[in-house]
């Protein structure tokens, strides 16, 4: 080993990021040579070369050597100690990834690195001190200001929640089992929700549809911890130290402690929602008083709470609640401040979705009238186009009752469709098409009739504008025309020639993709998407496959409305479908023509021949064959039975029917023996956290039953008595999510 610690923090990182080159190596002689530089003392760069370079080891390690080198651990988790703040967070975001792949290695050590972490992480304990009163962060390097050491401390407490996080996801169970774990953690995310540097004019003025502000950063990465945190535990789990201090918080003479205490309600909401149900008009009796606090970011605060509780329950607090809830929220339609009225809203459209139309009318006046107030009256683009998103969602909710509203509402969106014509008003109108279109649908044909002309022709104009690839007009105008076709019906037959085209194009699109290297990571950016393909990692746009996928999804809406009035059209959507059954890069894309061709053939019976039908039903056994995913073999079968329904088993040749057979039986044995290596592994010694597992397998297993469920259904067409039902059956049997316990290996309550 150099004597040289720049040249030994070298040879680290290159281990680090080719630990293949020891892989190979004699165990003992690796694992020495690591635990030198855990503990070496020339600084913590060696260290964290060191501590990157065993987590790249453990990850790629085969089972046996990891469990070997499992007591890399201990010096691993000792490099913490005693670090200066300035490098304390590098330290903790080194040891998340091996949290992630390999947590069962951390399961010793989880009460000895919560002792060390909770001074950290909660406000409440001596800045640099552990749970023992030892010194364990370094003293403020000469010359760095108290400025630069709150942004390390609030860099390292960050990563320490992060890791912590991290680890509840990877295994649930074990922090469940660590005592103080989950107490602390909850305690940690609630601080830190607290903790609102920014001004309130500042706020006010912020504009929520772009990037937020620093001070909302910081608080946003404690909220989205909290939610994580819930969703991996569940509510039995987690409630119980969110409730403790919840309601004094709500209580408090702080606002930011107010804000705090609702926020993380609506954060819990999603992954306790079953336990939260059961006392929820206990904390809905909580949150009302706070639609009147004197803070308008409490109030705003309150109005996020409602509309998440209603989204996440949905049904139960419409159902339920309306009365509170509702009166509650429209007030707050008339607040002063842009962002609390916008932000209550929003919290309508939660309500809404899951509301029936008897629930939302008695309020439909004092709804209507906010939101023209907003749109009347306000000049920020936000909110008129909150006032017009949630004017479409009343619309929807209310249906017929909305009839009383449209005279005097549509002109306006019309208006709004013919004037917001500029590039910064282009959300606007996008909104104002997918509130026409809500409204044409809640009022029906013979209301809207008398305006479908004037609307129709000025999507027309819209459209034939449209010109810039960033535009967001397309999927909006798209989804308004199937709107407008569901009303219209056959009347809207004339407008095809027009829409039909460029939806044509979109289901057409080539992806846009680059091979990728195995070391080339595009997690990060959302502009694009990573699949395999046979043995190669490709990167596809998003984008793309997104416009394609939208394609497809209104074509089946027009197929499905017009019927034999889309007669026309039946030919170029089959020519684009049937390659499109095998389309690797997106599923949604594989159902969605897999969906389309049954349709296709019942619209187009008048012009589908028996050679266009041999084609469907070689193309579909051809998929069939192929296919590897069991959630997309669902379709896939689904679509041969329903188009044997339309064109009659009578045009499915022996030769076709045969291979559907020779299909099917290798998917059975595919999939019985991933069922039995399943079985055999959760009664295997390298089985670890089995519930956790029988979790994961058990949305494996669902996608499976589907495909069976569609195999059997084919299967009975081409044959009642088939041998092949019998297979089905027995398959269905080796689910290990269902049988793996037995009163010999039963858990222990």
């Amino acid at each position: 080993m150099s004597s040289e610690p720049k040249q030994r923090e070298t040879a680290y990182r290159i281990f680090a990021n080719v630990p293949q080159l020891i892989m190979d190596q004699d165990i003992e002689q690796v694992i020495g040579v690591l635990e030198r530089g855990l503990a070496d003392q020339s600084g913590p760069d060696v260290r964290l070369a060191a501590l990157k370079a065993s987590t790249a080891y453990l990850s790629s390690a085969d089972k046996q050597t990891r469990a070997e080198a499992s007591r890399l651990m201990s010096p691993a988790l000792q490099t913490l100690v005693n670090l200066p703040s300035s490098s304390l967070a590098a330290f903790l975001q080194a040891l998340i990834p091996l949290a992630t792949s390999e947590p069962y290695l951390f399961r010793p050590h989880l009460q000895s690195l919560l002792a060390f972490l909770s001074p950290l992480l909660l406000l409440s304990y001596p800045p640099n001190r552990d749970a023992t009163g030892t010194e364990t962060t370094g003293a403020t390097s000469e010359g760095a200001s108290a400025k630069s050491e709150t942004d390390a401390r609030d860099e390292a407490r960050l990563s320490a929640l992060e890791l912590l996080v991290t680890l509840t996801e990877a295994s649930p169970n074990s922090a469940q089992a660590c005592p103080g774990w989950v107490p602390d953690l909850v305690r940690c995310c609630l601080e830190g929700m607290a903790q609102i540097t920014g001004e309130l004019e500042d706020w006010a003025a912020n504009d929520p549809s772009h990037e937020v502000d620093d001070d909302e950063d910081y608080s946003r990465a404690y909220e989205e911890s909290l939610d994580r945190s819930a969703v991996a535990l569940g509510g039995a789990a987690i409630l119980p130290s969110v409730f403790q201090y919840v309601p004094d918080m709500l209580n408090s003479n702080d606002w930011q402690q107010r804000h705090a205490g609702l926020m993380a309600i609506s954060c819990v909401a999603e992954g306790t929602a079953p336990v939260l149900q059961k006392d929820i008009g206990i904390v809905i009796q909580l949150i009302l008083p706070l639609f009147n606090d004197s803070h308008p970011r409490v109030r705003h605060s309150a109005c996020h709470c409602i509309g998440q509780l209603c989204t996440d329950m949905e049904g139960a607090i419409q159902s339920n609640f309306a009365e509170q809830v509702l009166r509650a929220l429209i007030p707050l339609l008339h607040a002063p401040e842009p962002r609390v009225h916008s932000h209550a809203a929003a919290g309508l459209v939660n309500f809404c979705t899951g509301a029936s139309s008897s629930t939302i009318t008695p309020y439909l006046d004092d709804i209507i009238k906010g939101l023209l107030s907003m749109l009347n009256s306000s000049s920020k683009p936000y909110v008129q186009n909150q006032a017009l998103t949630t004017l479409a969602m009343v619309a929807d909710a209310a249906q017929k009752s909305f009839k009383k509203y449209y005279p005097a509402l549509m002109p306006i969106v019309l208006a709004v469709l013919k004037n917001a014509n500029t590039k910064d008003l282009r959300v606007l109108r996008c909104r104002a098409m997918e509130c026409g279109g809500l409204m044409a649908t809640a009022v029906g044909k013979e209301m809207f009739k008398s305006d479908a002309g004037d609307f129709a022709d000025t999507l027309l104009q819209i459209q034939n504008q449209v010109n810039e690839p960033d535009d967001p007009t397309i999927p909006y105008l798209n989804a308004t025309w199937a709107k407008v076709a569901q009303v219209m019906k056959a009347d809207f037959t004339p407008y095809l020639q027009f829409v039909m085209p460029p939806l044509l194009r979109a289901a057409s699109l080539k992806p846009e993709m680059s091979i990728l290297s195995e070391d080339e990571n595009l997690d990060g950016n959302s502009d694009w998407q990573t699949v395999r393909v046979g043995a190669q990692r490709v990167g596809i746009r998003t984008a793309v496959l997104e416009e394609k996928l939208n394609a497809f999804d209104i074509i089946i809406i027009h197929c499905g409305t017009l019927g034999s009035n889309f007669v026309d059209y039946v030919a170029p959507v089959l020519e684009i479908c049937l390659p499109n059954l095998r389309y690797v890069y997106h599923e949604g894309v594989q159902e969605d023509a897999a969906t389309l061709i049954p349709m296709l053939l019942a619209c187009g019976k008048s012009v589908i021949t028996p050679t266009v039908l041999h084609t469907v039903f070689t193309e579909l056994l051809a998929a069939i064959t192929a296919e590897t995913e069991f959630g997309v073999l669902s379709s896939l079968y689904r679509s041969v039975s329903e188009a044997l329904m339309v064109a009659g088993i009578d045009n499915l040749t022996p030769q076709l029917a045969e291979g559907i057979t020779k299909a099917t039986q290798n998917h059975l044995q595919t999939l019985a023996e991933r069922r039995r290596k399943r079985a055999d592994y959760l009664q295997s010694e390298d089985a670890i956290d089995i519930e956790e597992l029988k979790e994961d397998m058990g949305l494996m297993e669902e996608l499976e039953e589907f495909a069976l469920e569609e195999m059997n259904s084919l299967i009975k067409i081409l044959d009642p008595n088939h041998a092949l039902l019998v297979a089905i059956g027995s398959v269905k049997e080796l689910g290990v999510t269902s049988n793996f316990y037995s009163e010999d290996n039963a858990p222990t309550p």
